[in-house]
């Protein structure tokens, strides 16, 4: 099946009988007309007919394709659009995406643009500290290689813009990770006292972290390495964090006052990596609030389709 939203300029992904629509720009979803090809007889949706450049659907919920065909067999394909620039009542402040870099296999990430919409872009100017741009690591797509013998980072000193609303946050990986080592940072902002994804040594367990006062597991589970995975968090203020593993919720760890990031230092600041990561990172998303459930969902169903991932 071929599927396409023309008015957005945008092809879906398809995974299976799993077709994602996203959009980098758009702030709100409407109703759109699709084109799509299929060796299908006929197609309809929730009992209606559709055709190709002609039948509007409502995009603000998952669409249940039904292919019949010629023989009356049917399959069914799950068409949801997934706008992150929409989520969380339009609370994304961070969106890094390894396909928006137009590098050739090998070339150093002096630059990486945000396209949340906010301008956070991040660079490094030292290239002693270059990560690498690698084509063809997930699903067809591109990563981004920090490793720590490289001492890989890249950020934005300073000059952020909308990233502390509150202590709630989302934040959002597909990620490798090669190996372990002493104090890894994924993400950061601030400078102390502030929000930080880091990976424990030497189990590697996803940890939630204020910068500069501690750390706590959330599943206590040790990450996968040498396999590309979605992860994510969501902090609740400073009640609870959940984490996430290529959409399952996998644990739940209650917070304390240690984790208030009001007091946090240059909080217009980004750091990915801290010259102590090895991993290959293909997408990072950071939203200013505690994501519903409902929103999680989509996330991941964007995340996992596109980048041809299944649930653990």
């Amino acid at each position: 099946m071929e599927y396409s939203i023309p008015s957005l300029g945008v092809t879906g992904i398809i995974s299976g009988n799993q077709i994602v629509i996203t959009s980098e720009s758009i702030v709100t979803i409407s109703s759109y007309v699709a084109n799509f090809k299929t060796n299908g007889v006929s197609i309809s949706v929730n009992e209606v007919p559709q055709k190709s450049g002609v039948t509007s659907n409502d995009y603000n919920f998952p669409l249940k394709y039904i292919v019949t065909g010629t023989d009356g067999s049917t399959n069914e394909y799950t068409v949801q659009m997934v706008a992150p620039r929409v989520l969380g009542s339009s609370s994304l402040r961070l969106w890094f995406k390894a396909d928006h870099l137009t590098l050739n296999d090998g070339d150093p990430v002096t630059n990486w643009s945000d396209v949340s919409g906010y301008g956070n872009h991040i660079s490094q100017a030292n290239s002693d500290y270059w990560p690498f741009f690698r084509k063809n690591q997930v699903n067809g797509y591109p990563a981004v290689a920090f490793r720590s013998t490289l001492f890989s980072e890249i950020e934005l000193p300073s000059g952020g813009v909308g990233l502390y609303a509150g202590n709630s946050g989302s934040t959002f990986f597909v990620k490798r990770l090669v190996s372990v080592g002493a104090a890894i940072t994924l993400l950061r902002l601030c400078e102390t006292y502030g929000r930080e994804i880091a990976i424990n040594d030497p189990n590697g367990e996803y940890l939630v972290c204020r910068s500069g006062t501690g750390c706590t597991t959330v599943s206590a589970l040790p990450m996968p390495r040498l396999q590309f995975i979605s992860t994510g968090s969501v902090q609740t203020l400073i009640s609870d964090a959940r984490e996430y593993r290529n959409g399952k919720l996998i644990g739940q760890s209650a917070l304390n006052t240690s984790f208030d990031y009001s007091a946090a230092s240059n909080q217009d600041r980004v750091l990915l990596g801290n010259r102590n990561l090895d991993a290959d990172i293909a997408e990072v998303l950071y939203f200013n609030t505690n994501l519903s459930e409902a929103d999680v969902e989509k996330v991941f169903f964007y995340l996992n389709t596109k980048y041809g991932l299944s649930p653990m």
